[in-house]
């Protein structure tokens, strides 16, 4: 008997060794799973497989990924669509250029990665120590219930603040020098008129005169200038003491200019002269 049982172990062993035996063997392991005492057929047997169409894990994944149109079909190197869809599921990043300034103060937000990120937008709301001042903008920031405007991303020649409440980023005053007009490099800037009749215009109107600068310059409204004062344009801009054009016209010879520093707003004829600033 012993014999007879060794001699059936050794015609086993032998049968396995078969290469085709071992193959069968193989793309079974690879091809299913044992799963509650039956077997579920993988949807690819092996990366760069092709799609058999059963019912399997991988296949309902990737169904769901398909669903919610996560990830693609198409990758490099192909591995196959199934897991060509759950390699590019799993390696794909956020691409947008949304920031904290941008999002309101407390929420969250997935922004250029896949790290959670909270929001800096400050609240507008009812300010219960907001104090009246006849001179500028108030002694201090928070009898103005103003908040400190933040660099902007990216970086444009010109920048000055950006005003994290309404997201326009503001210049510096515009320096006319020799005829040429450029953002002022310092607390230096100059008057213009609204229309091109002064000779600090060179010919330009304010509204050109800005977007004469690209990458989106443009003169402001009354209302985004007056906006800016209510944000705290006092205390975050260089050289907000001045009256400054806005693009709002009056009537046909007549335009609108506010001051930065107190607030003060006005229509004047568009011969006269006051600071631009531009902002985008």
């Amino acid at each position: 008997m012993e014999g007879k049982v060794k001699g059936i172990f050794q015609t086993i062993t032998e049968v396995v060794k078969s290469p085709t035996v071992l193959t069968l063997l193989v793309g079974a392991l690879i091809g299913g799973a044992v799963v509650g005492g039956s077997m579920m057929v993988s949807a690819e047997s092996f990366p760069g497989g092709t799609d058999n169409g059963k019912t399997s894990r991988i296949k309902q994944l990737t169904d769901d990924l398909a669903a919610l149109n996560y990830g693609s079909p198409s990758n490099t190197p192909d591995w196959g669509a199934n897991w060509n869809r759950i390699a590019t599921s799993a390696k794909w990043t956020p691409n947008g250029d949304t920031t904290p300034a941008d999002v309101m103060v407390g929420k969250t937000f997935y922004g250029n990665n896949r790290t959670q990120q909270t929001g800096t937008k400050p609240v507008t709301g009812i300010c219960p120590t907001q104090a009246w001042h006849d001179s500028a903008a108030g002694a201090n920031k928070p009898d103005s219930c103003v908040f400190d405007w933040v660099t902007p991303t990216p970086t444009l020649p010109g920048d000055d603040k950006k005003d994290p409440n309404t997201g326009l980023v503001w210049s510096k005053c515009l320096l006319g020098t020799g005829g040429a007009v450029d953002f002022a490099p310092s607390t230096a800037c100059t008057t213009y008129s609204w229309d091109n009749t002064h000779a600090n215009n060179s010919g330009k109107t304010a509204i050109e005169l800005c977007s004469d600068r690209g990458n989106g310059w443009r003169l402001p409204t009354q209302k985004e200038l007056m906006q800016a004062y209510v944000d705290g344009s006092n205390y975050n801009l260089v050289t907000p003491a001045a009256s400054h054009w806005s693009a709002t016209e009056h009537s046909a010879a007549v335009a609108w200019y506010t001051n930065l520093s107190y607030g003060y707003t006005n229509n004047n004829s568009k011969a006269n002269a006051y600071q631009v600033r531009c902002l985008r």
